[in-house]
């Protein structure tokens, strides 16, 4: 399946200053596996040592947060988004 992926703007120095990139593969993993095989700069930024998310960074596709569904093994289809969030903390 070939999705769109939106980059976040602190992130899209790792990507050529690219905000959107089409990526492939079943499942969000496969799609981010595939993004970062493209932009290998990006993985730090994205996954941690083990291959998992990391926590401070959230993944929509479409409208559903991916923690919400099954993670990283949540099925896309052709033409879906997803969206990369950094998480914001401050005070």
């Amino acid at each position: 399946m070939k999705v769109e992926v939106w980059v976040p703007t602190v992130l899209r120095s790792h990507v050529a200053g690219k905000s959107r990139i089409a990526a492939r593969g079943s499942n969000v993993g496969q799609v981010l596996n595939s993004l970062t095989d493209l932009h290998p700069a990006l993985r730090p930024y994205l996954f941690d040592d083990r291959g998992n998310l990391h926590r401070y960074v959230n993944v929509f596709r479409n409208d559903s947060n991916i923690r919400e569904c099954e993670g990283l093994d949540t099925e896309v289809a052709e033409g879906d988004e997803l969206r990369i969030l950094p998480a914001v903390a401050g005070g």
